[in-house]
């Protein structure tokens, strides 16, 4: 069934290697449920971390889009408009004013997410991160999750089960306000990783901008970033403030899971990784957890590297 829902994922060149495999995964499963399909292509680059591989991969990520997706999806392909006139429109859209950061404190994406809503034509919005893997296949899920915004007004986020369903229908590590049903949760807060949006609230109530911590903020001055909080802990206070649910549940079958890394190894099994997770052959230690535990993919890699650079930070006293 197609509904009118908007499916948009935000991408960038430095993507590239992990967007080239889940993409179409993410497509496969959802393309058919939607009406519409944004692609939001990030066109200036972060700082940091968040910059990497922008240049290296900028041209292979370009191609991949146009022979790989957009001849086989039914796709928009929307680069971010940065103009102050459209920056302008989306302040206005969700905060009420006409300023709106770029990035967050860290350098990471903040106006992208906001761009990227607004873009699209229907109220309900599912939004991924490239990133996001998703398993159960289900191909109704989306007609399920707009059941909860037609029975309940306060019902703001929705979002698929995070981990693949735990025998004993319980979540690990994540903040439960009450569990409704079976594989069915009341959550605290949001994840701007992935979920489903009612952005037709924005017309009654607007977001507040507001500053990290103080050691935030000076870290932002340091690496010449915007002092803006996390877009996530921001719609978190505005669904605080105004009674807002979100609601993560499994329905006919739809669960994510996420990478905490991405390494060379990660990157090298991703396809059979993709493929374990359609055919639903993960281990038990999986289950009911969102990050991908080192049972499915090992993460040495990634941890030796944190543990170098906190050795090289306390050597030069940051």
């Amino acid at each position: 069934m197609i509904n009118n829902v908007t499916l948009q994922i935000n991408l960038a060149p430095g993507d590239y290697l992990h967007a080239r495999h889940i993409l179409k995964h993410q497509l496969s499963i959802l393309a058919a449920q939607v009406n519409e399909i944004i692609l939001t292509v990030d066109t200036r680059p972060a700082k940091g971390r968040f910059a990497t591989g922008w240049q290296e991969y900028k041209k292979a990520f370009d191609n991949f889009l146009i022979a790989e997706i957009q001849p086989n999806y039914n796709v928009k392909i929307v680069p971010v408009d940065y103009s102050d006139e459209t920056k302008s429109k989306v302040a206005r859209y969700f905060f009420g004013g006409k300023h709106i950061p770029e990035k967050d404190f860290r350098g990471g994406p903040f106006y992208v997410y906001f761009f990227g809503l607004y873009t699209a034509t229907n109220n309900l919005v599912f939004h991924l991160d490239s990133d996001i893997l998703l398993g159960g296949g289900s191909k109704n899920w989306i007609n399920e999750a707009k059941e909860f915004y037609n029975n309940d007004e306060n019902c703001f986020i929705v979002s698929p089960l995070p981990g693949p369903p735990h025998d004993d229908d319980i979540l690990i590590d994540q903040s439960v306000i009450s569990k409704l049903a079976p594989y069915t949760y009341q959550l605290n807060g949001m994840s701007t990783r992935l979920f489903m949006i009612d952005k037709s609230k924005f017309d009654l109530h607007k977001l507040r901008l507001t500053k990290p911590t103080l050691r935030s903020q000076v870290k932002a001055v340091a690496e010449g970033n915007p002092n803006a909080e996390l877009p996530e802990i921001l719609i978190s206070a505005f669904m605080a403030k105004y009674h807002l649910k979100r609601i993560d549940f499994l329905g006919s079958g739809l669960w994510s899971l996420h990478p905490p890394y991405r390494t060379t190894n990660f990157y090298d099994a991703l396809p059979a990784l993709i493929g374990r997770i359609n055919n639903n052959q993960l281990p038990k230690s999986q289950q009911g957890f969102y990050d991908i535990v080192d049972d499915v993919c090992n993460w040495d890699e990634a941890r030796e590297k944190l543990k170098n650079n906190r050795w090289w930070n306390r050597l030069l006293g940051i």
